[in-house]
């Protein structure tokens, strides 16, 4: 999962040095770019985890290999300054599953190729808070975690019936995830999980039963986010599956209110079994207030982004003075919150004194279900804007990948402003995000 000899691969252990902080220690000591950290202390180095955690000792002994080829060794000792050795990207642990929701399954053909990538990599879940399955964790990366630490990690379950999990993951090789989750969380790790329901496969009686199995692994397992399962027009060839209906949407929140009253909260006030906003989307119901998110542990997830916005929002609304010289336009969104971000756009068109207005986009790239604004494709916006906009086009940063250069089509910004004839304005989408963008031309 992040050990190379877990890969079947190269087992030799060994880092790359992508660049080295100029005049810190490991320049001095004449590593380079391009040259290979073997060992730290006579412990061989496999990843950047190795790196970091290995090096944080005050003193340690490096070995390295030049790009010339010779090795060479050196003792270190830093007294609180950092190595200043940044390694070589990670190469990401493919995931052997299938699952039967899996959304990278679901994409279209022509998008951008990392899009197309699954990953099962417990770096990424400590560093990015990324999900994985622990389907074929191994003790010895077990062990690892619990040597580093690695907490908190991120935990597709989805069910813990062996039997119905091995189905779900397409993979009847499997591990037991309550085995995995009992040892790490009696060690101290800390775990946040998450559940994706399907309609008449792992919902109702079967959600109820896994929460209350799950809920005896609190305090270790924080939380468990709740997500309704996301389909794309793309499924030929996949086992079949339906959305979550209104009524099964309502069904599982009463569920979720009736299991929060049974479990309580925990003793940070952190609430255990979450809805995702999607699922008030799709009943027809208002978001709760804070206290039913906690410390938003799970707002990456989509739970608790709506109920923060709102919050924000009205915070934003109590200003007793507001900036002149901003320039209106034509915000573009995702159908869900759509009526959620009207009303917003109301309210600050009121207080800007410049009109702004809305255009729910229908998201033709990923099919008429999908109705997340982070799922857009720039020729949809394109589509649904027309020759329409008036002033500034407002594009909310999530519609673009991390680079910020990018739609999911491979539209860039500049190409949706040229074929608009508009000024394309992204902002980070919040409340204080959009006003940025509004009075700044805040283009993140």
């Amino acid at each position: 999962m992040f050990d190379a000899r877990a890969e079947g691969g190269n087992a030799a252990p060994g880092v790359g040095v992508d660049s080295v902080t100029p005049c810190g220690p490991a320049e001095r000591a004449g590593i380079r770019p391009g040259d290979r950290i073997l060992s730290v202390s006579g412990s061989p180095v496999f990843d950047l985890l190795d790196l970091h955690f290995l090096t944080s000792r005050t003193r340690f002994g490096l070995k390295w290999r030049a790009a010339a080829g010779e090795e060479r060794e050196k003792r270190f000792r830093l007294g609180g300054e950092p190595l200043g050795v940044f390694p070589e990207p990670i190469r990401v642990r493919r995931c052997r599953n299938r699952c039967i929701f899996c959304f990278v399954h679901q994409l279209p053909r022509g998008l951008r190729r990392t899009l197309y990538v699954k990953d099962e990599d417990v770096r990424l879940s400590f560093l990015h808070g990324q999900y994985l399955t622990f389907s074929d964790l191994t003790d010895t990366e077990i062990g690892k975690i619990l040597r580093y630490r690695l907490s908190p990690l991120y935990v597709s379950i989805h069910t813990t019936d062996p039997a119905l999990r091995k189905k779900m993951l397409g993979n009847p090789a499997v591990r037991d995830v309550m085995e995995v989750l009992r040892r790490l969380t009696r060690r101290g790790i800390v775990l946040h999980g998450q559940i994706v329901v399907c309609p008449g496969v792992n919902d109702g009686a079967e959600l109820s039963r896994s929460l209350r199995e799950l809920s005896a692994l609190r305090p270790g397992l924080r939380t468990v986010a709740v997500v309704p399962v996301g389909l794309t027009a793309h499924r030929a060839g996949l086992p079949p599956l339906r959305p979550v209906s209104r009524k099964e949407a309502r069904e599982t929140l009463a569920l979720l209110r009736r299991l929060r009253k049974e479990f309580g909260d925990g003793e940070d006030v952190e609430p255990f079994a979450v809805a995702a906003d999607e699922y008030y989307v799709l009943a027809g119901e208002r978001v709760p207030g804070r206290s039913a998110y906690g410390s938003f542990a799970q707002i990456e997830n989509g739970v608790g982004l709506v109920r923060r916005f709102l919050d924000e929002a009205s915070g934003l609304f109590r200003r007793r003075s507001w900036p002149g010289g901003g320039t209106g336009g034509t915000v573009v969104t995702g159908r869900s919150v759509s009526r959620i971000i009207a009303e917003f756009l109301g309210e600050f068109s009121d207080r800007a004194g410049v009109p702004f207005g809305l255009v729910p986009v229908q998201n033709r790239l990923m099919g008429g279900s999908v109705t997340v604004t982070g799922l857009l494709g720039g020729n949809d916006i394109l589509d649904a804007v027309g020759g329409k906009v008036r002033g500034a086009l407002y594009v909310p940063s999530v519609t673009l990948r991390d680079a910020g250069d990018l739609f999911l089509d491979g539209l860039s910004p500049s190409e949706l402003g040229r074929k608009t004839g508009a000024e394309v304005r992204v902002f980070d989408p919040t409340p204080r995000g959009f006003l940025q963008a509004v009075y700044n031309g805040n283009r993140p």
